[in-house]
Parts: C-alpha cells; sequence; structure tokens
C-alpha cells in the first residue's frame, strides 16, 4: 500500500514527462465509500498548483477568501422600478455588498409592458422595465459608481446594458468608472432557459459587440456571464453543466478573435455563473474541475498570455429547483448546505435562495434569513481563513478529476459535431438535458434520490398559516403591477419625440443591417426613451426571429414506462401541451409531453411563447380532448380563467383542462373548485399520481 506522501507526486513543471505512469488513474467502482492513495494520483504542481496560480485548481487569488470574503449579491426584482429600488436598499442596509437584478418575462423576452402577449406577467417574478426612465427609477439614489450591479438578463441584454450606461452618464458618472456584470450568454437561452428573440447567430453576434465594446471603454464590466445555471436547473447533470457552460464560453471566445480581437484584450473580463444543488461535495469538486478546465482551454487552444484570461470568476446561487412546496422551511437548511459547498469550491460572489421562492419573489423576513446565511458562514464559521479546506482529500480529488474529464470528452463531442452553435441545430444539448431530466425523475419517483418531506419522510405542510399570510399580505398588489407599469409606460411615450424616437429606430435597424458593432446605436436609441420592445422589435425588422422546434429525448423510453408503470389510456386521446405567456421553463414540459405518450396520447405540443388566445384557438383548431396549460411565472389564476373564458367565448367549453406549476394552494382551491377546472398539479406530485389521474379523467 502506498503512503500518503505517495498519493501526491511533488515534481517540479520540467520533470512532469517523466511521472506519466503515477498520473495514470484506476477507475474503479465506488461502492465502498471511499478512495485510496493509490486511486487518485495527482501532480501537485500540474493539477492543483497553489491558489492563484495555473491551472486554479484552488482558487483564482493567492490569499482567496482571507483578501476578500465573497460578495454576497441577492437577486431581487419585482413591481415596477421604485418597488424594487425600495428592495435594493433593504438589501444594502442588511449588509448585502452587490445587487442583482431580475426582470420580468416581458423585459427578458424584449417585449413592452403593454403588448398583449406580456398579459398577466407583467412585474411578476421580476422588475417591469420598459424605458430609461424605469432605468432611472430603478437605480434612484444607489451609489452606481461605487457598488456592483448585476443584471440577470439575456436576449435583449445589449439593450439594457444600454440604458445602465444612459442612466449613469445623466448622473455624471462615466461608463469606464462602471462595475459590475450583464449576463447576457444567449447560447444558454436556445440550451435551457428559452428566453430568445434573435436567431442563434444574430444573438451571438450581439454577445461579442457587449464584449468588444466592454474591452474598449468599460474595463471594469464584465459583459457575457457565461451561465450553467440555467442549464442545471432545466435538468443537466453536474457534467453537462460544466461542459456545455464552457462550451457557450469557447464558442464567444472564438467570436470575439475572428472580431479580430486579440484574446488578452477581452478574455479578463469574462465571468460564469453555477448552479450549487445537494450532492455536497460533488458541487464542490465540479468548480474546482470548471477552474481548471477553464484554464487549460484559454492557455492550449487560445494561447492566453495574461493569467487573467486563464481565470474562471464565478458567481454561485443555490438551486432553485431542489427547493420544495412541502414543508418550506426546510429550503432554509438546503441553501445553508448548498452556501458552503459554494464557499469550499472558492466562489467570488454568492446568492442564496429565500425558503418562499418556491411560490413567490422573496418575501423581506425570507430575504433577511437569506442574507443571514451567508453572513454567519462568512463571520462565525472561519471557514474563509483557508484556501480551498477541502484541497487534497482523496474524494474531492478524485470527483474533481472525474467531473473534468468526463466535462472534457463532452466538449469534444461537441467539437466533433461543429462547436456549440451547431450542436445546438442539431438540437443535441437541448435532447441531452431532457434526457437527464426523465432520468433524475425516474429516480426521485423510485426514491432513488431522496428528497426530505417529499419522498422520504413526507409531510403535507404547504404554505399556510403564518408564512402563507405573509406572503399573501405582501403579494396582493401584485395584481397591480400590469396596470400601473403600461400607465407609466403610456406617459413616457406621450412626453417623448416621436419623430426622434422613431430615426433612432431607423438607425439601429440600419446598424444592424450592415453588421456593425451595435452599441452606440442602441445607446442613442435609448437616450431618447425608445422603448425596449420596439428597439427589439428593430432588431428583428433587420435580422428575424427563433423559433424553437419539439425536442425528443432519445433513449428516456425505459426511464418514462418505469414512471408510467402500466398505465394507459382505454382510447385514444388528443392533448394539447402549452404554456401561456413567455416562460421558458421546460423541464417539466418536457417529462410530460414523454408520460403523456407512453400513456398512449396524441400530444400536440404547441411551443413556446404563444398568447392564452393562441392556446385556445389551436386546442380548437386541432380538435383535442384536453389541454394540459403550464403556469410557473406569472399569475396562475389570471392565466385558467383566461384560457377557460376564451375556450367558452369559442364554442368549446368542453375541452377537459388541467395543468399546474407555481400555484399557491389558496389558489389551487379557487381554480378547481369555484372554475371548475380539473386537478392543479403542485410542485412535487408525483408523476405516477399525475399519470393516473389523467387515464381516470381524460381516457
Amino acid at each position: 500500500m502506498r503512503t500518503r506522501s505517495a498519493a501526491f507526486t511533488f515534481c517540479k513543471k520540467e520533470c512532469h514527462h517523466t511521472s506519466s505512469a503515477l498520473l495514470h488513474k484506476q477507475h474503479v467502482p465506488r461502492d465502498k465509500g471511499f478512495f485510496r492513495p493509490d486511486e487518485v494520483i495527482v501532480d501537485y504542481l500540474s493539477k492543483l498548483n497553489d491558489p492563484g496560480a495555473f491551472p486554479f485548481t484552488r482558487g483564482i487569488y493567492p490569499t482567496m477568501y482571507r483578501g476578500k470574503k465573497p460578495t454576497i449579491r441577492q437577486f431581487a426584482g419585482f413591481g415596477l422600478a421604485p418597488d424594487t429600488n425600495e428592495r435594493f436598499m433593504k438589501i444594502l442596509a442588511l449588509g448585502g455588498a452587490g445587487l442583482s437584478t431580475a426582470f420580468d418575462l416581458p423585459t427578458l423576452m424584449g417585449a413592452d409592458s403593454d403588448e398583449p402577449i406580456s398579459e398577466c406577467q407583467v412585474g411578476w417574478d421580476g422588475v417591469a422595465l420598459d424605458t430609461l426612465r424605469d432605468m432611472e427609477d430603478l437605480f434612484k439614489d444607489i451609489p452606481v459608481g461605487d457598488i456592483t450591479v448585476s443584471m440577470t438578463i439575456n436576449a435583449p441584454a445589449a439593450i439594457l446594458l444600454a440604458m445602465y450606461i444612459a442612466m449613469a452618464e445623466k448622473r455624471g458618472i462615466p461608463r469606464a468608472a462602471l462595475g459590475g456584470t450583464i449576463q447576457n450568454d444567449i447560447l444558454k437561452e436556445y440550451i435551457a432557459q428559452k428566453e430568445w428573440a434573435f436567431p442563434v447567430d444574430k444573438g451571438v453576434k450581439l454577445v461579442v459587440d457587449t464584449m468588444e465594446f466592454c474591452a474598449r471603454e468599460m474595463p471594469k464590466w464584465h459583459p457575457v456571464s457565461i451561465s450553467g445555471y440555467h442549464i442545471r436547473e432545466a435538468g443537466a447533470s453536474a457534467v453537462q453543466e460544466v461542459a456545455f457552460t464552457l462550451a457557450d464560453g469557447i464558442a464567444y471566445v472564438e467570436g470575439a478573435i475572428r472580431r479580430g480581437m486579440p484574446v488578452d484584450s477581452f478574455a479578463p473580463q469574462l465571468s460564469f455563473f453555477f448552479d450549487v444543488h445537494n450532492n455536497f461535495f460533488e458541487e464542490i469538486a465540479k468548480l474546482r474541475a470548471a477552474r481548471r478546465l477553464w484554464a487549460g482551454i484559454m492557455r492550449e487552444r487560445f494561447a492566453s498570455k495574461d493569467p487573467r484570461s486563464q481565470w474562471l470568476r464565478m458567481h454561485a446561487q443555490t438551486a432553485g429547483c431542489s427547493l420544495t412546496l412541502k414543508e418550506p422551511i426546510n429550503n432554509v437548511i438546503r441553501v445553508a448546505y448548498q452556501a458552503l459547498a459554494a464557499l469550499l469550491g472558492g466562489a467570488q460572489s454568492i446568492h442564496t435562495n429565500s425558503f418562499d421562492e418556491v411560490v413567490c419573489v422573496p418575501t423581506e423576513r425570507a430575504l433577511k434569513i437569506a442574507i443571514r446565511t451567508q453572513q454567519i458562514l462568512l463571520e462565525e464559521t472561519e471557514i474563509p481563513n483557508w484556501c480551498d479546506p477541502l484541497g487534497g482529500s482523496w474524494l474531492v480529488e478524485r470527483l474533481t478529476d472525474d467531473i473534468e474529464d468526463a466535462a472534457r470528452r463532452e466538449i469534444a463531442h461537441i467539437d466533433s459535431l461543429g462547436g456549440i452553435e451547431a450542436a445546438i441545430a442539431l438540437r443535441y444539448p437541448q435532447s441531452a438535458i431532457v434526457r437527464e431530466a426523465i432520468r433524475d425523475q425516474k429516480c426521485v419517483e423510485a426514491g432513488e434520490r431522496k428528497i426530505v418531506g417529499v419522498n422520504s419522510h413526507p409531510g403535507d405542510d404547504y404554505f399556510e398559516g403564518a408564512d402563507f399570510a405573509e406572503i399573501l399580505e405582501e403579494t396582493k398588489a401584485w395584481d397591480t403591477f400590469e396596470e400601473r407599469q403600461i400607465a407609466r409606460l403610456g406617459q413616457v411615450k406621450r412626453e417623448r419625440s416621436s419623430a426622434d424616437v422613431a430615426r433612432a429606430l431607423l438607425e439601429v435597424r440600419c446598424a444592424a443591417g450592415s453588421g456593425e458593432n451595435m452599441m452606440p446605436a442602441l445607446i442613442a436609441a435609448v437616450k431618447i426613451y425608445a422603448t425596449v420592445g420596439e428597439i427589439t422589435k428593430a432588431l428583428q425588422g433587420a435580422w428575424g426571429s427563433y423559433r424553437e422546434p419539439e425536442i425528443q429525448a432519445t433513449g428516456a423510453g425505459v426511464d418514462i414506462g418505469q414512471i408510467a408503470n402500466g398505465l394507459h389510456f382505454r382510447r385514444p386521446v388528443r392533448i394539447l401541451i402549452a404554456k401561456g405567456g413567455f416562460d421558458g421553463h421546460t423541464r417539466g414540459l418536457g417529462i410530460f409531453t414523454h408520460l403523456l405518450r407512453e400513456l398512449g396520447a396524441e400530444v400536440i405540443y404547441m411551443g413556446l411563447h404563444r398568447s392564452v388566445t393562441e392556446v385556445a384557438q389551436v386546442a380548437i383548431d386541432e380538435d383535442v380532448d384536453a389541454i394540459g396549460f403550464s403556469a410557473l411565472i406569472g399569475s396562475p389564476v389570471r392565466f385558467f380563467t383566461k384560457l377557460k373564458t376564451e375556450l367558452t367565448r369559442m364554442g368549446r367549453s368542453d375541452i377537459f383542462i388541467t395543468g399546474g406549476g407555481i400555484v399557491r394552494p389558496r389558489e389551487k382551491k379557487f381554480l378547481e373548485e369555484e372554475l371548475h377546472i380539473g386537478r392543479i398539479f403542485l410542485p412535487d406530485t408525483p408523476l405516477r399520481e399525475v399519470a393516473k389521474y389523467l387515464v381516470e379523467n381524460i381516457g
């Protein structure tokens, strides 16, 4: 048996070629629950090295948290700009060191609040932002020249960045002084989150425009946060999250180099964003593996010389998809463990989810608990005194190696398809994520993956009592957001110069057609109060738009069959699967579609970004027996009420309606007992239970 000192080879870099035998890992089963030294052979200098030294496995800074603790960056946004401004002020007062902005779905899709498809979603799950006036009110009295601000937006990210610049410059703050991040990772939208506006190549072009602009004029700004978070939330495994995220990063780097930009002129401004889930040691290893893999890619593939170009700066957020509606207070514990993993994995900033995010944007009390979770970790545990404290653990090093190796193979496969843009066109990553989501759901249904309060020690404690009363009190104004924001937008339109707006929009379209960098034209347009929707439509006039085909999960039949467990419709059944509005969360939709086909139904998959009126019309045109309607973001009561009203108006009140999503228990009761909708399925409902209900009530 090797001694511990033999497990880690401390040799100089020039001697690496002599130790290849020691670097070989024996791939052995993990069922014994531990690893031995001869199963984890690591060359310290090439695989780990000190913090701040290539390949940065142990962290990108030499002193890590001893020099600067991770930024407590809480995600916030709801209602109108003044509402979120007030919440921002409270975050800063509680000790938050940076702001992270959530936008509502119409804004995320580049649509205005007064467009028909925006109905039922304005101000829900994010702040409504239509014009520069909203941006001005959003950051009123906030010292944007002194703190960093993050904005989670993608398709219209360049437009929102232009507004942020215009807002700051109106306050006398030069763009070069602004620090922060705009997510702006459009490729993961086509892969996972489904909030797009333009064809893939044009979406990437707009990202590269912002990279070029920021490299030239905004040295403190991160123009893209390459995001694995939404990839993981859609159902990807840890390995897929790393591989697809870094493949997206490779595409942006290649795009900038084709533009003629030297790699070291822009790469130091890239940042990344990862999900932190429940598998504690795997998540720590994942973050370490991603850092090491990206450093190698930047040095070997792109010949970067500046060490900062090889850094994988990361923001980490606890896993929203791990939160449960049953026994919701358990979410506090889940978030704490996930935040600990992010800290041990070396994240530069961390967002801790609030325990009530499974039903709404965070309430004040839940937000305070989330912030205090990080503050206790950073100030009471003394973990920040140590750099990579789990470095050298046989378990963590083996997991890090395994994730890196598997992600490297996945990236090589994507390269063989022609890169991530070509892979998206082939629907490869989209299909792989749906397949993994189905596999994971099967594990939950079989009890192989435990969720306490759901399939392990099950309980019936939903959001009721004092917690739910507090949520109701705080959210009772939500139904007024749409009317108030449309009134704000109307006032801006009346006060601005229509002729100036028309000229600016023409210049935007001309710039888009000529292929030039879009940022100057966008800044000019927002300064005269052109809206997000107007600018998006001008770009679409030059570039077109994008619509995703249905995604099939190849090889998912066995897992779906186990979930269906022999159930089958007794007669031919046609079911329309649809979402209302802009919501792009399709994890459940994809699983549900495959389940219905396993049950023997003919499924009409409507696709995304359709109005409720369109859903009703397609249901009638296709002569369906039932509609499975998903309402994850926006007002479920208004969505389902409008759907039933439209079907009745069109003479087909007989079509059976069922569905689910983020529906509070009292809303569920109203929909089922007063509106007489079929059963509404809440999060955590077993799919076998859904299948049994559908077979008994539809076919």
